[in-house]
């Protein structure tokens, strides 16, 4: 048996008496508390081997949530009795920023000496030091960590999870994901440990890129665990942006929902062999993409052993500029996340804080009272007004306990705490950066531009000072536990090799960067851009977007203009359109900087790349992204641009676009007819489709079925998929599947129902093999439309279900308030009234949301139809009163779509509402056939013909009477 499992283990001149609990020294009882005792016996039970601190934290302290600041007292107290270095150890070995190792041997044979010492003795004990940074001790949270334990079991169980950790700056959210998930990575009990993703969202200005925070946590899972999956993922989405895509052409929306749905199919996959946990902290500052990544992972119905925990400040940004809060509440009204505010901490949780990070402390119930009261219960406060006791020698420790210095002697303590304490962290945090060096002070200058987590080189940069000397000045601060912590490091593509810091809190690194004057960070960054663009070299697109933030804060625009440009470029290839459009935004405000004849070749380009990724993210009706075509289309006439087609026609057809999708359809129709001229002008073929799209929708609208049909069947004859599809990146959706879609309806309305029909499942089949899930949104949307207009409720029902489910996958508000509006006339049409009514006036209210007007008259028709399904008189009444107001809306918005049909349900209204109002019903199906003929709409003629006729005329009246 080794000497490492008996009851008695040597080791030097010590022996550790297990069954005695007593550490001896050539037979002198050596003094240890019980806990530093236990630690001692762990360590030593384990020779050479690395023991964690959570390790530690879990075996030894299992009832009590603290973190890794106990183990380090009692690491600093075991040194002490064993006279053991910390530089130069002979018994204990620390392994940074991960645990310690037992390296002694055992048995009784003397230690070596440790170096440093003339005298052959130990070098001198660490000295005590208390971090004036953050301690992650956890108290007060035992409610948190049962719920955080309940939804890892049910991940677990195969039933995913999403956890929202709420809070203000400071109030522990990190240190409670932390110490859970030390416990989740000491975890045993023969169930396969859990795999931890994390990702950290920082602060940046403007928009942030992309997915940062999953790339970050699949690129370091790449790293330290290679999996073919995560490989994949990163190759195609993550990897090098020096390849960039042309800068206004762009995907819809539905391609930015694939590459969301690819990153949520790849940890749904690593998931499957073991539980997963995704760790996003400070979402507060996360891009738009990783919000819509979080959304996605929890509304998923398929089961997954996925556990995503998410950090946030609810009180910002502001909910106008991150939707984020109005995420979280979708998501707690739908039941699919829970969230976990955490509160200040009460008295309890103060008395319980000093106990754990004081061991042994006799300190005064008054104390733990006032330092409640002073700090309100704020963890990161408490942490740092107990740090500058320490420092200030209030607290002080004696023969391994922890007291105050003056207790007894008047209670001058209360007084420090009262007078000598800064009131806010803010104070705290300036008055600790005043008390360092300056050298330290500048070094932190550098840092606080170069970012919350940066290279020494960066900070080097910004300073113009030489990498070795920065970074020692910053290991300094991290070795001393102020400010900074290391992060491994980093290598720059022209080989710089540096150490990588992070600020240990978002609040020291926004307190240290805005103390700097604005003239001497305006310099910084201009160092620094100027550094990184040289060390990236070629590669400096992949750095564009904290190139374009550095050289903004700097103030350099054309630079700034640049790089925006990559940035967004950058964006779209991800289908990340919302950042697309920030960088733009930003990229014209720094164009506007520029004098004029700078501007030329930029300009034009940038408006059209913002309009289309503002159509994407905000609907085609933004009044916006009129704004930005009206400005286009003004800069294209004043640089005699007007005769370049392939300038021009994009220009016109968002405008186009606008005005047909506002149902302003008199200047719709001049801007198709324009188009129709351009593109016959130009020869060109792909032109020329998107002209006969134009012209068929905008006829179709109008009320016009035959020129619809007729502008289809031309496309159709010149439509190639392959040869054309450039026109989907250009315009946003398949020309030839478009007008396809739309024909179909015009052909049902001419009364050519084996036409329309098949001409709408040719859009679907188009659709589904070109893989292009916009297009086949509109293709399901409008064969629902047809099988309305043919009475088909059933297949009218089905065609809107399929639109709807791909429009919630793929996120197109503006497909599914319309497909809900139509499977709403479904149901009540097959005997589901109140339901079909509440679906009708749901979907409508959405439409309306979106700025779009388009087909507004024919949805309220769908209305009225399902109110007189009801039957009622009350329903019969709000149904003529709906018809009004759609009648209304067709003659204001010139929308001829439905006009006829609007009457001929008038007619059915008044003979159920009073069957003497025949010969107002009459004259209601009179004129629906009257108008339907002078548009050759021959299914809603025959429709009005056929009510016409099965209407009695009036009984003459008597003339004697």
């Amino acid at each position: 048996m080794s000497a490492a499992s008996e009851s008695e283990i040597a080791f030097g001149p010590f022996r550790l008496e297990r069954g005695n609990a007593r550490l001896t020294h050539e037979g002198r009882a050596v003094a240890l508390t019980p806990k530093a005792f236990d630690v001692l016996e762990y360590l030593a039970t384990r020779p050479d081997r690395l023991v964690t601190k959570a390790e530690l934290l879990s075996a030894l302290w299992p009832d009590v949530i603290v973190g890794d600041a106990s183990v380090k007292v009692c690491v600093r107290e075991i040194r002490k009795a064993l006279d053991d270095g910390v530089k130069s150890p002979r018994y204990i070995e620390t392994v940074h920023r991960r645990g310690y190792r037992f390296i002694a041997a055992l048995g009784g044979r003397p230690a070596a000496p440790a170096a440093g010492r003339a005298d052959g003795g130990a070098a001198a004990p660490e000295t005590p030091a208390i971090s004036t940074t953050s301690h992650a001790l956890v108290v007060g949270r035992n409610w948190e960590f049962r719920q955080l334990d309940d939804c890892l079991s049910r991940a677990a169980a195969g039933e995913r999870q999403l956890v929202f950790v709420t809070g203000g700056p400071g109030t522990g959210k990190t240190a409670l994901v932390d110490s859970f998930l030390s416990r989740v990575a000491a975890s045993g009990g023969g169930r396969p440990r859990p795999r931890v993703l994390t990702g950290c969202c920082f602060e940046q200005f403007g928009a942030g890129e992309p997915y940062l925070p999953v790339w970050e946590a699949l690129g370091r899972a790449a790293r330290e665990h290679p999996s073919p999956i995560i490989s994949d993922l990163l190759v195609k989405h993550g990897g090098s942006a020096a390849a960039p895509a042309p800068l206004v052409a762009t995907e819809p929306r539905a391609m930015s929902q694939r590459v969301l749905h690819e990153i949520a199919d790849a940890l749904e996959s690593l998931a499957a062999a073991a539980p997963l946990v995704l760790l996003i902290e400070d979402v507060h500052w996360a891009d738009y993409s990783t919000l819509d990544l979080v959304s996605a992972l929890a509304r998923r119905r398929s089961p997954a052993r996925l556990l995503t925990l998410v950090t946030f400040r609810p009180a910002e940004p502001s909910p106008e500029k991150y939707p984020l809060r109005g995420v979280v509440r979708e998501l707690l009204t739908a039941r699919l996340c829970r969230e976990l505010p955490l509160d200040p901490l009460d008295e309890a949780a103060v008395a319980g804080y000093l106990a754990a990070r004081f061991p042994g402390s006799a300190f005064p119930t008054a104390l733990v009272r006032r330092l409640h009261q002073r700090t309100d219960g704020h963890p990161l406060f408490l942490t740092h007004l107990l740090d500058d006791l320490v420092e200030q020698g209030v607290l002080r420790e004696r023969q391994g306990q922890w007291r105050l210095a003056d207790h007894g002697e008047g209670g001058g303590w209360a007084a420090t705490l009262d007078t000598r304490i800064p009131e806010s962290v803010q104070a705290m945090i300036e008055s600790q950066i005043e008390r360092l060096t300056p050298d330290e002070q500048a070094v932190l200058d550098g840092a606080a531009a170069a970012g919350v987590e940066f290279s020494a080189a960066a900070a080097a940069a910004a300073l113009g000072r030489d990498v070795v000397q920065v970074e020692q000045a910053c290991d300094g601060l991290a070795r001393r536990q102020r400010f900074l912590d290391r992060q491994g490091q980093v290598e720059w593509p022209d080989g710089t090799v540096a150490t990588r810091y992070r600020f240990v809190h978002e609040l020291y690194h926004n307190v240290a960067y805005e103390r700097i004057p604005a003239a001497r960070r305006a310099r910084l960054h201009a160092l620094l851009g100027e550094r990184l663009e040289a060390a990236w070299g070629e590669r400096r697109a992949e750095e564009a977007a904290q190139l374009a933030m550095h050289f903004e804060r700097a103030r350099d625009w054309r630079r700034t203009l640049g790089y925006l440009r990559q940035a967004a470029d950058a964006a779209c290839r991800q289908y990340a359109h919302r950042e697309a459009a920030d960088y733009l935004r930003r990229a014209l405000a720094a164009l506007d900087r520029l004098p004029p004849p700078d501007r030329a070749a930029d300009e034009l380009p940038l408006l059209m790349n913002l309009s289309v990724n503002l159509q994407v993210t905000r609907g085609y009706a933004a009044p916006d992204v009129l704004d930005l075509l009206d400005r286009a289309h003004a800069l294209c006439r004043q640089d005699h641009a007007a005769d370049d087609v392939g300038a021009l026609f994009p220009i016109l057809w968002g405008i186009w676009v606008f005005h047909k999708v506002r149902s302003d359809l008199p200047q719709a129709e001049q801007l198709a007819t324009r188009l129709l001229r351009l593109a016959g002008d130009s020869g060109d073929p792909a032109l020329m489709l998107q002209a006969h799209q134009s012209m068929a929708i905008t006829s179709l609208c109008l009320g016009n079925p035959a020129a619809a049909a007729d502008h289809m069947e031309r496309a159709a004859a010149a439509y190639d998929p392959e040869r054309h599809a450039a026109n989907t990146l250009l315009f946003g959706q398949d020309p030839g599947i478009a007008t396809l879609a739309f024909g179909a309806v015009a052909l049902c309305i001419l009364d050519r129902q084996h036409d329309g029909l098949t001409a709408s499942a040719r859009a679907i089949e188009l659709s589904r093999r070109i893989s292009q899930p916009s297009s086949l949104n509109l293709s399901l949307h409008f064969a629902a439309m047809l099988h309305q207009l043919r009475g088909d409720a059933a297949a009218a029902q089905a065609s809107a279900e399929a639109s709807i489910e791909l429009a919630a996958e793929e996120g197109f508000s503006f497909w599914l308030a319309g497909g809900t509006v139509l499977r709403g006339w479904a149901l009540a049409a097959q005997g589901r009234a109140d339901e079909g009514i509440a679906e009708i006036r749901r979907g409508l209210r959405d439409w309306l949301a979106t700025g779009s007007r388009t087909y507004h008259s024919y949805y309220l028709g769908l209305l009225a139809s399902a109110l007189m399904a009801r039957g009622d008189g009350a329903a019969i009444a709000e149904a003529i009163a709906t018809l009004d107001k759609a009648m209304e809306t067709a003659r204001t918005l010139s929308e001829g779509l439905f006009e006829a049909e609007l009457h001929r349900l008038t007619g059915r209204c008044l003979l159920r509402l009073k069957a003497q109002d025949a010969a107002a019903a009459r004259e209601s199906f009179s004129l629906a056939a009257s108008i339907a003929r002078r548009q050759q709409a021959k299914l809603f003629e025959r429709l009005a013909a056929v009510d016409l006729v099965a209407t009695p005329s009036p009984p003459a009246v008597d003339a004697a009477r």
